[in-house]
């Protein structure tokens, strides 16, 4: 009898073994597998962006191409004009200029109408 029980006591921790083997064998397969999916997921989020964005350059390159974005670059870039079209410059500079000597001429009148000693008086201890 104790052949018998010893081989049954062998078979059952070989069982046991082998279970726990097989066991351990799917649950890293479960593992890998679970990681695959993540990874096709991303995959599959990056596919979708890069397809906007071929989408976006699409919609860029059609822009580009159309005879009024050639034509705007044409006048901007290029000073070129249509053959019935007159030019005018507005030189902004000088406006903006104009407009500073104005404001510096109200200020000095507003400011020339104290006396000299209050001048100096604010100079000295108005700290503005």
């Amino acid at each position: 009898m104790k052949k018998k029980i010893s081989f049954a006591v062998i078979l059952f921790i070989a069982g046991v073994v082998l279970a726990a083997f097989i066991s351990t064998n799917a649950i890293k397969e479960a593992y890998r597998s679970r990681a695959i999916e993540k990874e096709v997921e991303n995959l599959k989020q990056e596919a979708g962006r890069i397809q906007n964005d071929n989408n976006d350059l699409q919609k860029q390159i059609d822009y580009y191409s159309t005879p009024q974005f050639v034509e705007r670059v044409s006048k901007d870039k290029m000073n070129m004009q249509k053959p019935d079209e007159n030019v005018v410059v507005v030189n902004q500079g000088a406006a903006q200029q104009s407009r500073v000597a104005g404001e510096q001429n109200e200020v000095y009148q507003e400011e020339s109408n104290e006396s000299n000693y209050t001048k100096w008086w604010n100079f000295f201890f108005k700290y503005q």
